[in-house]
């Protein structure tokens, strides 16, 4: 064959083999701000005690133990006035939206702790806040919240409650 019909063979051969490249989309889409908040918080970490709470008065009303927290923010550095709310994460139980309690095997079972915001919302796992609070600029505010034991079930068994997770302040 000619150097020619060999290039062509070549050449349709590799447009045969080779995939199809198909463009998709990429969107970026954002905001540059003056400032974002600081969580003020010793140690980053925010912690609840509950407390003992009556294993009975989870069963007897699905929730208990109420204790109340706050999320202080410092947005002394913002040029501007921001609304500002929080989307808690952590391991789920079961399909509830609350928290679930930390693996023990002294722990108490079918049970977690539901979040509440301050207009009594519940506040699910991984849900962006249904109540947002404005910070004045170069202010200096607190998102409040409060967490209870609940078994749905009604059905919650004594033992170690302790629960973790994380939450990201969300600007609006």
């Amino acid at each position: 064959m000619s150097n020619t019909l060999n290039m062509l063979v070549a050449g349709a051969l590799a447009l045969a083999v080779s995939p199809a490249a198909f463009a998709e989309k990429l969107e970026i889409t954002g905001e540059l701000m003056t400032s974002t908040c600081a969580v003020d918080a010793v140690g980053g970490t925010i912690t609840v005690p509950m407390g003992k709470v009556d294993v009975a008065s989870v069963n007897a009303s699905e929730r208990a133990g109420m204790k109340n927290f706050s999320i202080q923010l410092d947005c002394t550095g913002s040029g501007a006035t921001q609304d500002v709310g929080v989307r808690f994460g952590g391991t789920p139980d079961g399909s509830t939206g609350n928290l679930a309690l930390n693996p023990d095997p002294s722990a108490a079972s079918n049970v977690g702790v539901a979040l509440y915001d301050a207009a009594g919302n519940h506040q699910k796992l991984g849900e962006d806040p249904l109540q947002w609070v404005t910070i004045p600029a170069a202010g200096k505010g607190q998102l409040d919240y409060s967490a209870w034991y609940a078994s749905p079930g009604q059905n919650a068994t004594a033992g170690v409650a302790n629960a973790s997770g994380d939450f990201v302040v969300l600007y609006k």
